[in-house]
């Protein structure tokens, strides 16, 4: 994804504050962290991470390691005000898996580790959202997320129609999952059209959604 850069006026540090760019390497740990937080209650994180005891830290882990995968890809991005980020977004692009190569079995082991009574099951849920992405090359909204003491000023807005700009100049479809039903009628509105169910085992059900290109 092309490195591009917007600031918008709404911001607790004053005019231009906020600041959307293209996340780096040194911002994999803050921006980790954020995304934690903001998936703490998060349908389909609770459920392969049921223990709320230590469902953040595991969070945590298992953001960094999607968020270097999206650096390393170009395509994860990040709003910070001031300094601070406070939202961020992780994207995969055409013909890419945020997932391949080892990374998926970094992913595996760690949910494996905090359920090891439920391999069966996970590997089918996880099976199942793989089966049904799309085959035709797209960008893949894998995670977006605000700071919970951020949420509701518009910056999950702001950072998706940032990127979303971008993808409509490089002429591409998109695709994702939404966990929650309330966010359905938002992607809705951003042009995207659920397109199936997944009902994951003994878990949620997630709505995949296809935008198509502009």
């Amino acid at each position: 994804m092309e490195e591009r850069k917007s600031s918008s006026p709404i911001a607790r540090g004053g005019p231009l504050a906020i600041e959307t760019r293209m996340a780096e390497l040194a911002d994999a740990r803050e921006m980790s962290v954020v995304l934690a937080r903001a998936f703490e209650e998060d349908p389909f994180m609770s459920w392969m991470f049921p223990e709320p005891k230590f469902r953040l830290k595991l969070i945590q882990a298992w953001m960094r390691v999607e968020v270097n995968s999206a650096i390393g890809m170009g395509s994860g991005w990040v709003s910070a005000d001031v300094g601070e980020i406070i939202a961020g977004t992780i994207w995969a692009p055409p013909g890419r898996d945020l997932h391949e190569g080892d990374i998926f079995n970094q992913l595996w082991y760690l949910v494996l580790g905090a359920n090891p009574d439920r391999t069966s099951e996970l590997a089918e849920g996880l099976s199942m959202l793989g089966d049904t992405h799309p085959a035709e090359p797209h960008f893949y909204l894998n995670t977006v997320g605000v700071a919970p003491n951020c949420k509701g000023q518009g910056h999950g807005g702001t950072i998706i129609h940032h990127t979303l700009d971008i993808v409509d100049k490089a002429g591409h479809p998109c695709y994702l999952e939404s966990s929650s039903p309330r966010n359905v009628p938002l992607y809705e509105r951003l042009g995207f059209e659920v397109t199936n169910e997944i009902n994951l085992p003994n878990g949620p059900t997630m709505w995949g959604m296809w935008r198509p290109e502009r």
